[in-house]
């Protein structure tokens, strides 16, 4: 369990002293503000308020959740899998003494905390820059919000378990990241034709956490969504990390 731990800090380590991650940190800061500062000056100028009301903090996290955290997901799973082997650091990690399954947990811990740093980020951005536009916090949304990103947490972390997987494959860290994208694009357009795909596309529940706002969804469907995104990571960590096993580096 210390080896776990210890690669567990060391790679969360790695992710924050590269630049990548710094513009990424950057970015989710920068984006709510943006944003903010945008629909502040059309509800002046215009009258306007886009997004129909919508909580701002609540706007921001369905922008990130439809399309920038699964890119930064994709980005890091390729990372800090693929891209070790194409800078042929992984043997490094493998010399050491510390069991192949406790090395791929680790990383996939670390880009888990990764995610919820991420997540933490973009809701404090959110909720800060939201205060400024609309002169005030609205207490009654702040609870909604926490849980809406809560739930969030568990949709991306199965997208991450996808991408740790198509990782394995590749040793090129931006041929990992061309196929997460496509299959990510394909996954998210073919429900248009086929509808039913959707139902078993966790690509289909970026966007559950609206789920959990107010009252109108029946407990049973959020514990069957819960259900089969849990499920989902937990195939795809075991495939991944088979794969992980068996690979010759």
């Amino acid at each position: 369990m210390h080896s776990l731990y210890a690669n567990m800090l060391n790679e969360a380590e790695k992710l924050l002293r590269q630049r990548k991650t710094k513009w990424i940190l950057a970015l989710t800061v920068l984006v709510p503000a943006a944003a903010a500062i945008f629909l502040g000056n059309m509800r002046s100028n215009t009258g306007v308020l886009l997004g129909g009301g919508t909580d701002f903090t609540l706007l921001m996290l369905g922008v990130f959740t439809s399309a920038l955290l699964p890119l930064f997901l994709f980005m890091t799973a390729a990372d800090i899998f693929a891209g070790e082997i194409d800078a042929r650091t992984m043997k490094q990690l493998l010399t050491r003494p510390i069991a192949r399954s406790k090395a791929f947990a680790s990383k996939a811990l670390a880009i888990g905390m990764y995610l919820a740093v991420l997540l933490a980020v973009i809701w404090i951005a959110s909720t800060l820059s939201g205060f400024l536009m609309n002169g005030g916090f609205q207490a009654d949304r702040l609870g909604n919000s926490i849980i809406a990103y809560a739930a969030a947490f568990v949709a991306m972390a199965a997208i991450a378990m996808f991408a740790i997987f198509i990782a394995q494959w590749f040793r090129s860290s931006s041929s990992a990241l061309v196929l997460c994208i496509i299959l990510y694009i394909a996954a998210k357009l073919l429900p248009f034709f086929y509808p039913q795909i959707a139902d078993w596309s966790i690509f289909s529940f970026t966007d559950w956490h609206r789920l959990w706002l107010g009252s109108g969804t029946p407990f049973g469907t959020l514990f069957h969504i819960f259900a089969f995104l849990l499920s989902a990571s937990i195939i795809t960590y075991m495939a991944g990390w088979y794969l992980f096993e068996k690979r010759q580096y």
